[in-house]
């Protein structure tokens, strides 16, 4: 039996490693898998912990206090696995093996941080009274219900174009330029006060890197980095 991602578990990884990102981490610790499913937000583990009245506020802030910030990190792209998020990991493949499925969800990645008994993010949904057996029969519960939600790898909320080419994505995802610019297109979203990244932080990103030639190339067509920040900012004002 060969396992894959959902779409919505490799995009709480891609989540994952942003937020490692953004604590200056070198690497990817279940913490930061808990703050990429939390940041997934309408998956079925997030749905999984509404219905058992998590308080994903407090279970985000409770984790990122339980995590120490980093100094300096350059990493660009995926980063290494610590030895427990490959533990939480193969735990979550052993609970899709128990649900029968034939992929991994963010059902199960929950399920597995909750297993890795002494792992940060499980003393966090530990802190709101939640135990595994409850944690695992509601999601069984949820995945079961007639007109509930799939997490399985056909399903795309993004749309067929965005993530009908899972092949040609997980290639993007090796690309150190390719990280580089998202993280780029992160800050730029950060810095003018958006609550997620749009296709002008993108843009924005790719006119900061002298690097790649594009800001060159735009130039000659009088679009420069300045004149993109202050269209942006009229686009947001309207």
């Amino acid at each position: 039996m060969k396992e894959r991602f959902s779409d919505r578990a490799r995009h709480a990884m891609a989540l994952a490693n942003l937020e490692a990102s953004k604590m200056h981490h070198g690497y990817l610790a279940p913490g930061h898998l808990m703050l990429g499913l939390v940041g997934e937000g309408t998956s079925v583990a997030t749905q999984t912990l509404r219905v058992l009245n998590v308080d994903l506020d407090r279970l985000r802030e409770g984790v990122r206090e339980r995590m120490a910030g980093g100094q300096n990190d350059e990493t660009v792209g995926r980063r290494a696995h610590t030895k427990e998020m490959k533990e939480v990991i193969s735990l979550s493949i052993k609970e899709a093996r128990k649900f029968g499925h034939r992929y991994i969800g963010t059902e199960h990645m929950i399920l597995g941080l909750l297993a890795f008994d002494d792992g940060i993010p499980a003393n966090a949904l530990k802190d709101q009274g939640i135990d595994l057996p409850t944690l695992r029969e509601k999601a069984l519960s949820l995945l079961g219900e007639s007109d509930g939600v799939s997490d399985d790898v056909s399903h795309s909320r993004h749309g067929d174009f965005e993530w009908v080419h899972q092949q040609e994505l997980s290639k993007a995802f090796k690309s150190q330029k390719f990280w580089h610019t998202l993280i780029l297109a992160v800050d730029s979203a950060n810095r003018l006060g958006a609550g997620e990244i749009e296709p002008q932080h993108l843009l924005l990103a790719l006119l900061r890197d002298e690097s790649n030639g594009i800001a060159a190339m735009l130039s000659e067509k009088d679009v420069t980095l300045d004149w993109l920040r202050e269209r942006v900012s009229e686009m947001r004002n309207h």
